[in-house]
C-alpha cells in the first residue's frame, strides 16, 4: 500500500506558472495557513516543509540550475522550479 503524501494539499495549491524553491514553498504554506499539524510549533512545521521539499527536488532529479532563480531578501539567489514541475512530480 502506498503511503499518502503529507504535503499533497500544499503542492496542489501552488500556482503552476510561479517558480518556487523549498523555502518559498514553506513561506507559501505559512501565508496560506496550510500547516495544521497538531502539537507542533508552526515555525517547526515550515522548517520541515523546507527540508522535505529540498529532499524531494533532489530525489526526483529536478535540474540543478532550476527553472529560474528565486530571490529572498537577505539571502543569496537559489534555484527554483515552476509549480507545474512540483505538481507533476508530487501528485
Amino acid at each position: 500500500m502506498r503511503r499518502p503524501k503529507k504535503y499533497k494539499n500544499l503542492i496542489r495549491n501552488l500556482d503552476e506558472d510561479v517558480v518556487y524553491s523549498p523555502a518559498t514553498i514553506a513561506a507559501f504554506a505559512l501565508e496560506h495557513e496550510l500547516l495544521k499539524e497538531e502539537g507542533v510549533e508552526i515555525k517547526k512545521q515550515a522548517q520541515r516543509v523546507r527540508i522535505a521539499m529540498g529532499n524531494f527536488s533532489n530525489q526526483h532529479d529536478f535540474p540543478d540550475q532550476g527553472d529560474d532563480m528565486v530571490y529572498i531578501r537577505g539571502q543569496s539567489p537559489k534555484p527554483g522550479w515552476y509549480g507545474w514541475r512540483w505538481k507533476n512530480a508530487y501528485l
